[in-house]
């Protein structure tokens, strides 16, 4: 699965694979789901992982942590 749902908001993994070296990449939509409708925002890391399984887990972690308020410069919808 590529998205899970974390303290209200949609966590949707994204990752790309980069065609150079084949690496993955860190990509994700945060989602809110509210009255008004949905609120989507894109967020990146320059972390780059060998197989497309770890890039997973570290855009969930990622992504956790946006929505905790640990990542600088970074703020869920």
């Amino acid at each position: 699965m590529d998205r899970v749902q974390y303290k209200g908001y949609f966590i949707e993994a994204a990752p790309r694979q980069l065609a150079d070296d084949h690496r993955w990449t860190v990509n994700i939509n945060i989602e809110r789901h509210d009255d008004k409708g949905i609120d989507v925002r894109p967020f990146s890391a320059s972390n780059t992982f060998e197989t497309r399984e770890e890039a997973i887990q570290h855009c969930f972690n990622f992504g956790g942590q946006i929505v905790d308020g640990q990542v600088s410069g970074c703020t869920p919808p």
